[in-house]
């Protein structure tokens, strides 16, 4: 799936606080998300200046998707038989869960990122429940609303007198979760389910890539969902996931577009004015893109000028890397490949990697992609 987008800044004026570095059973903790609103509205902001100023290709805030109304939606659109990244994960998960574990120790922290729906990853805590092994898992999202839905049903399925897992939330964005995470003291597995970490061009992805990797210590491992599925094969598969329920995504951007407005304190968005379209790219490396086109010149107040007809917006889009180029992005971040596992007739894969050590022999390979470092 798309990776849920989360914001990679603080705003300056959030205070920090002490925390406690787990949360109980059930409960979450705030880290920052009490401030995420000013967060989306300077990124909205940035959106308009880049429009008016005609700088790059300018792109919405995927946050503005997930309000309440936008999950519900979003967890609609990936439970259809098309979309197979969801049904792909809790494949892998029901097949290699057990090996998953031996490769941990005992009392793990697991941090998912972006957790979004916990349904998947209930397959693989009910793996530690069954064997036994003791474990903690922490949701980490910027929607609070999610987090008390999931964490709440993840305790009703982890509460029973013989149960070892335990459940919580953490409140917050990717930054706020890595100032956190380094009082977390026991063994961590780190979750980027669903494309999450990947999720961008090759440049930003592997810089999230290697913010967390250089948070990792010599027992931690970090557990990487990735969509393999390229143009040159798999185009009408791709297509379809994005496209078998047109309805759904109309709603789903519609939703988006009226928090926009709502963020800036009038009407910019009307439906009528906006096309909202979408293409499959091949290079530099598979890309689904989900954008908004200008139908009219739009008046653009703050600027005294127009969004001209014509102008495209980026929003939502989805990048696949293939098995070779993800090797080579963790090999860059720092990271050796454990294992990897492929999900059934599937070109999703799940990558268990760890800190790359002095003893490892690695060596960069040719990539398909121009311009890497």
């Amino acid at each position: 799936m798309p990776a849920r987008a989360l914001p990679h800044a603080l705003p300056t004026s959030a205070p920090k606080a002490s925390f406690a570095a787990t949360p109980a059973h059930g409960q979450i903790l705030d880290i920052g998300g009490s401030f995420l609103k000013g967060v989306y509205g300077d990124k909205l902001k940035d959106t308009l200046a880049a429009i008016a100023e005609s700088r790059d290709t300018p792109t919405l805030p995927d946050e503005l998707l997930y309000d309440d109304k936008g999950l519900l939606i979003w967890n609609q659109i990936i439970s259809i038989p098309e979309f197979y990244q969801t049904h792909d994960e809790i494949a892998l998960f029901d097949l290699h869960s057990a090996e998953i574990i031996s490769h941990v120790d005992e009392n793990v922290t697991m941090i998912d990122l972006g957790s979004g729906d916990t349904t998947k990853v209930d397959h693989l805590l009910a793996e530690f429940e069954f064997n036994k092994v003791p474990a903690t898992y922490l949701a980490l999202d910027i929607s609070k609303t999610s987090l008390d839905q999931s964490i709440a049903s993840l305790v009703d399925n982890h509460s029973g007198p013989d149960a070892v897992v335990t459940c919580g939330g953490l409140w917050g964005t990717f930054e706020n979760g890595l100032e956190h995470i380094v009082k977390i003291k026991s063994p961590r597995l780190f979750l980027s389910l669903g494309s999450v970490l990947c999720n961008d061009a090759w440049p930003t992805a592997l810089g999230h890539l290697r913010s967390w990797a250089s948070t990792l210590r010599p027992e931690d491992r970090m557990l990487i969902g990735m969509d393999g599925h390229l143009v040159a094969d798999d185009r009408d598969k791709i297509w379809a996931a994005y496209h078998s329920c047109d309805d759904l995504f109309r709603e789903f951007f519609v939703n988006g577009l009226n928090n926009a407005n709502k963020r800036l304190g009038y009407t910019l968005f009307e439906e009528q004015d906006w096309e909202c379209m979408a293409e499959l790219e091949k290079e530099p490396t598979t890309r689904h893109r989900f954008f908004i086109r200008a139908k009219r010149d739009v008046p653009l107040p703050e600027y005294d000028t127009v969004i001209p007809n014509g102008q495209e917006i980026d929003w939502f889009d989805s990048h696949k890397y293939g098995e070779q180029d993800v090797r080579l992005m963790c090999g860059k971040a720092g990271l050796t490949v454990i294992k990897s596992w492929a999900a059934p007739d599937s070109n999703f894969r799940q990558y268990l990697v760890r800190p790359r050590c002095d003893r490892d022999d690695f060596e960069d390979h040719d990539s398909g992609i121009s311009g890497i470092n």
